[in-house]
């Protein structure tokens, strides 16, 4: 090594050796910069990941696949009109919306009569009617005042049985009712004895 070199490499090793320590404002700036990361990508998570979550639990019913609420031991089956939206949370409940979702549906298990059950769901006086199927059909609008909001109050209340014991009720919301009034009496006629 000639001696120029090795001039240069103590420069080096001296300039190296005098390192000042980091000033705290650096530090300082650089944990708000990755709590304020941290934040964005936990508020990116609170907004996307339950919407994905519902989206794995929904399918499109189709003629081959009937939806089937309760037990193994008890169940019911429901035939839902081919292209609407079923989300299943339990066994018990299933959310059933129309594919331009105008209607929906919640299809719950009672363990009261038709009647019972949809008084239970808030219908004051259901009427009581008899399906094709032979089963009964109690339905009507719910008491209090749809003013409050569809999640406050839904716009129809209909519960068929007798069925695995108790009835179905299904609760209905929709912005314009009358024109789902065929499509909620076809997912009512679909309930099977």
């Amino acid at each position: 090594m000639n001696d120029t070199a090795q001039a240069t490499l103590t420069r080096r090793t001296i300039a190296s050796s005098r390192h000042r320590p980091t000033p705290w404002w650096v530090w300082t700036l650089a944990t708000i910069g990755g709590v304020g990361l941290l934040a964005f990508i936990t508020v990116i998570g609170v907004i996307t990941v339950p919407p994905a979550i519902a989206n794995l639990q929904t399918r499109v019913a189709t003629a081959a696949e009937p939806l089937v609420l309760g037990p193994e031991s008890a169940p019911v089956t429901v035939i839902v009109p081919e292209g609407w939206l079923i989300t299943r949370p339990d066994d018990s409940h299933a959310r059933i919306v129309t594919p331009d979702r105008g209607l929906i549906v919640d299809a719950s298990l009672s363990a009261a009569d038709a009647t019972q059950a949809a008084m239970d769901a808030g219908a004051a006086a259901p009427m009581v009617e008899t399906l094709a199927s032979g089963l009964t059909v109690a339905h009507g609008s719910p008491s209090g005042s749809s003013e409050e909001g569809a999640a406050a109050v839904p716009d129809l209340v209909a519960a068929v049985g007798p069925v695995a014991g108790g009835s179905v009720v299904f609760v209905a919301s929709s912005d314009d009712l009358e024109r789902y009034r065929a499509a909620m009496a076809s997912l009512v006629e679909g309930v099977q004895p």
